[in-house]
């Protein structure tokens, strides 16, 4: 009997009776309350205990089955271990045997008396007719070489929607690509060799690692980390304009890698006509694509460069594209359709990123979705530095006398922000050195990579003393326990020791290409840096062979591109100096965050304020930075943009948008904006890079847009000839601000309007629109189904040259250009609550605006007036449209003919020893005089003449 049983006895009292179960029958009389309270508590710890018991029970059969879980887990993974050893035994074994081989005939005939080849003969006769389907000797290669690894299935089902020919052309293609961005290692054997390899990490390549021989660590010698030394221009403006100034210097040596084969799967991007998927560079941000964003930011540059020193040099810009999402061909459409940015077709070279088999990590199998058709991926931006040396991109840079260049990704649209990219090209070049990083300031425990300076120590060759190395890397967050890199905040900061790494880059070409060469000759190295194999993700996907859905683990290899620089370290006898670590060969240079990396890599998820590496975030970070600026501008107001929730709720505080060609320097772009306020809720946009800004005061939207911002699209021939407008052209003025021009060529026999017929012999007399001169029907009309919300665009469909194809942008004063003095613009700007605003995309809804619109070389020029409601004034190539004040406060404006073709004004550029940029005004025409037409002002009026 139970402990609580007796309890229970005693407390109902000696005069029941007991059951033969052994509990206590009570008597019919009622127990005394004591009694009922004593029973109550028993039976409530009688309860206890069994459910503690029971709970005893049930951990021990939880453990029990956790244990047999445990063993079973632990058998398949010893059973998978034993497969894959199994597996990698053999590929090496095949891998010697092909090596003998010195033809493409001789492996073909090799492969034909592989056992699995002949298996697959044997066992499937009809599927193996694919083999005789394609005769040459490389597909023979590609396919014998696709059954002797063990990835027969992929052959076993034949596509019912294409040709087989068709099929097997297209697996055939992207066979041998594989095969010959791995020939390093062994073509397609050494591929699914080298991803075994990994998955099992006997080689310390384990999930998202690189191995310790990438970083050149081993077992018998000794590694240290350190803080890496550099430039900071974060909040040191003459340093950094001494390192821009250097960079401007050096403009003419470099060139541009923009690497462009990512799959950019976490953005979703869907194409609006047909629904297809389309890769990052093809996001819409701030109204133009990400690849248009890149290609301005280094004609800014450009621009610069030749303000300050004249001619013009046309940077080499090499692209890695990927078939991922028809990259390649949008890439190229992109190009070709915008006229290859005036660049010439000669100043780009695409190539091509192959792409790479999914192999499951519970089998090693290829991931099959469709017949005859692996999944493909891209194989990591790493893969860039071995394909610029199969596809003679080094060569190219060559040819073109180019010493180093900037490499940055298409998905940072922040990085060329100020002085960085000029600052990085500077530090590069100015000591000749081979590799280095933009980096920023990390919140420790971010998930992102570190710049630290590696130091290793190691025995000599011949065994006598100790030889030390040298050199910046790049270690993943995900390595930082096994190479004991500590993610510790700095004392008194909530940020890392180690700054970011931002993979924005500066490579030296020839000590790039050597180290390549190299890691081709040994079978690894800086052909294939940084290799990782990401198994921690499932793929979801409906396998071909069985038909049924399958979500598995699943990765491939990839390379990281900025693991270059472990095969460029510099060895010494000694150790070096922690104050000479600034001065080696691998480098970096520091600025803030948000002028070096702001990614839109991913989409945000619905309802959330996770901004992180989103559009979103990315937008948010480029009006922090037009804050500073404005502020810099010397504005007397300029609104906060608010929070990150304030922002998701009701778009940033404000909207500044401009050309990176008005600088893309601040300080300069500070020369020429100056003064003002920008209200609450206000936009300022400039797509100008002329332009004079004194006392500003923009109350709802100015939008000033030119089409050609740094100079004309001109025929090589015509680059030194200048059309000149005919004097005797006639241009009418609108009240709703509309131009309208009538060309004296075009006039010939035509009625003209009687009102201007009077002008037509003049000598060049302005039209006053204050509504004595107007035509008919004034108001734009709408095309058939359009949308009126598109007379609200910044972007003016207007194209000077009906006919761009071959024709090439001249930097030149040939461009459109913005002076207002003192001018007050008034309207209701954008309508914030409207539930279609995308801010980061620049598509938002306007109930009023002021823009000015610059066709061809044109200026426009306002003093001390104010500019109220929704207006625009559309200038015409050749003409400058001045505006004033007119009688009773109206807005009175004028045309005049550009004289010879010459701007009125413009920017003097010259460096200071110190390598500031200084702006002088140069005026260089009379301002001009009005000439009013017989009746138009008022009698008692006498000629207005405008002041600068």
């Amino acid at each position: 009997m139970s402990a609580l049983s007796r309890a229970s006895r005693q407390a109902a009292g000696q005069s029941g009776t007991r059951a033969n179960d052994g509990a206590v029958l009570y008597p019919s009389a009622v127990p005394s309350l004591k009694q009922r309270r004593c029973i109550r508590r028993h039976k409530s710890a009688l309860s206890s205990y069994k459910k503690q018991a029971r709970g005893q029970l049930c951990v021990a059969a939880s453990r029990a089955n956790a244990a047999e879980g445990s063993r079973i887990v632990e058998d398949t993974r010893r059973t998978r271990r034993d497969a894959f050893l199994s597996e990698a035994s053999y590929l090496e074994e095949l891998l010697q045997l092909l090596a003998r081989s010195t033809s493409l005939e001789q492996k073909v005939a090799f492969l034909q008396q592989n056992e699995r080849v002949a298996q697959f003969c044997r066992s499937y006769s009809s599927q193996a007719s694919i083999l005789s389907v394609l005769a040459s000797t490389e597909a023979q290669y590609a396919l014998l070489c696709l059954i002797a690894i063990g990835q027969e299935h992929v052959l076993l089902l034949q596509s019912q929607s294409e040709d087989l020919k068709q099929a097997a052309d297209r697996l055939v293609r992207e066979l041998l690509l594989v095969d010959e961005f791995y020939n390093s290692i062994g073509g397609l054997a050494g591929y699914q060799l080298k991803c075994l390899e990994m998955m099992l990490g006997n080689r310390k390549e384990s999930i998202g690692e690189q191995p310790d021989s990438e970083l050149g660590i081993c077992s018998d010698e000794e590694t240290k980390f350190h803080m890496p030394q550099g430039l900071n221009i974060a909040y040191n403006r003459q340093k950094a304009a001494a390192a821009a100034a250097t960079g401007l210097e050096a403009l003419p040596h470099m060139g541009e890698i923009l690497p462009l084969g990512g799959a950019g799967d976490r953005l979703g991007l869907k194409c609006e006509v047909t629904g297809e998927s389309v890769p990052t560079a093809m996001l819409p941000y701030c109204g133009r694509t990400l690849l248009s964003g890149l290609i301005r930011d280094l004609q800014a540059r450009e621009y610069l460069h030749h303000k300050l020193y004249g001619g013009q040099h046309t940077t080499p810009v090499a692209i890695m594209t990927s078939a991922a999402k028809d990259n390649h061909q949008r890439v190229g459409a992109l190009l070709s359709g915008s006229n290859w940015f005036g660049r010439g077709e000669d100043s780009f070279r695409l190539f091509e990123q192959p792409m790479v088999p999914v192999v499951s990590a519970e089998d090693g199998q290829w991931l099959l979705p469709e017949p005859l058709a692996p999944m493909m991926k891209p194989g990591g931006h790493g893969a860039i530095w071995k394909l610029m040396l199969d596809r003679g991109v080094f060569e190219y840079f060559a040819q073109r006398r180019r010493k180093a260049a900037i490499v940055r990704q298409i998905s940072n649209p922040l990085a060329g922000t100020d002085t960085t990219l000029l600052a990085l090209s500077g530090a590069g070049y100015a000591d000749s050195r081979c590799f280095g990083f933009a980096s920023c300031e990390r919140r420790a425990g971010a998930a992102e990579g570190v710049n630290v300076l590696m130091e290793r120590r190691t025995k000599r060759a011949d065994g006598q003393g100790y030889e030390y190395t040298y050199n910046v890397t790049n270690v993943e967050y995900t390595e930082f326990d096994r190479l004991g890199v500590a993610d510790e905040c700095l004392e008194g900061s909530q940020y890392s020791r180690y700054p970011a790494n931002t993979n924005v880059l500066y490579i030296g070409l020839e000590s790039a290409e050597a180290a390549v060469r190299a890691g081709v000759q040994s079978g690894g190295g800086a052909a294939l840096p940084g290799m990782i194999f990401n198994q921690s993700k499932k793929v979801t996907y409906t396998d071909a062979v069985t038909g049924q859905d399958r979500s598995v683990y699943a990765g491939r290899m990839e390379c990281t591109m900025q693991n270059l620089v472990d095969s460029l370290p510099q060895t010494f006898d000694s150790p070096v100096p922690e104050d000479l670590h600034g001065a080696l060969n691998t480098f970096v240079v520091y600025n803030r965050r948000r002028c070096v990396t702001s990614s839109a890599k991913r989409r945000r998820a619905p309802g959330s304020t996770m901004v992180s590496q989103t559009p979103d975030g990315s937008f948010l970070d480029l009006m922090r930075n037009a804050y500073d600026l404005l502020v810099r501008c010397g504005l007397s107001h300029v609104p906060q943009v608010g929070t990150v929730e304030e922002y998701l709720e009701k778009g940033p505080g404000f909207i500044f948008l401009f050309h990176p060609a008005l600088g893309p320097m601040w300080d300069v772009v500070a020369q020429k904006i100056r003064g003002g306020a920008l209200m609450h809720g206000s936009e300022l946009v400039l797509e100008v890079a002329e332009a004079a800004l004194m006392d500003v005061r923009v109350d709802g939207s100015l939008l000033v847009h030119a089409d050609c911002v740094m100079g004309s699209l001109e025929a090589p021939w015509e680059a030194a000839a200048a059309a000149v407008r005919n004097p005797n052209d006639i241009h009418i003025s609108h009240p709703d601000g509309r131009q309208t021009l009538y060309p004296a060529e075009t006039r010939a026999g035509a009625p003209q309007p009687p009102s201007c017929a009077a002008a037509a012999h003049g000598s060049g007399a302005p039209l006053f629109s204050d509504g004595a001169l107007h035509l008919q029907d004034p108001q734009p009309a709408l095309a058939a189904g359009q949308d009126p919300e598109e007379l609200h665009s910044t972007v003016v469909p207007f194209s000077l040259d009906k006919r761009p194809e071959g024709r090439r942008l001249i930097y030149s004063g040939r461009c459109g250009r913005v002076r207002l003095t003192g001018v007050v613009v008034r309207n209701a700007g954008i309508d914030w609550s409207s539930p279609g605003n995308c801010f980061w995309q620049h598509k938002v809804a306007r109930k009023e605006a002021a823009r000015i619109v610059l066709h061809g070389q044109s200026e426009f020029e306002a003093s001390h007036v104010v500019l109220e409601g929704d207006q625009t004034f559309e200038v015409p190539d050749g003409y400058r449209m001045v505006v004033s004040t007119g009688p009773a406060g109206s807005v009175r404006r004028a045309l005049f003919p550009l004289h010879k073709r010459r701007p009125s004004w413009q920017w003097d550029y010259q460096m200071t020893a110190s390598g500031a940029v200084r702006l002088g005004m140069e005026e260089t025409a009379r301002p001009p005089t009005y000439q009013p037409l017989p009746g138009s002002p008022p009698a008692n009026e006498g000629p207005f003449v405008y002041m600068i």
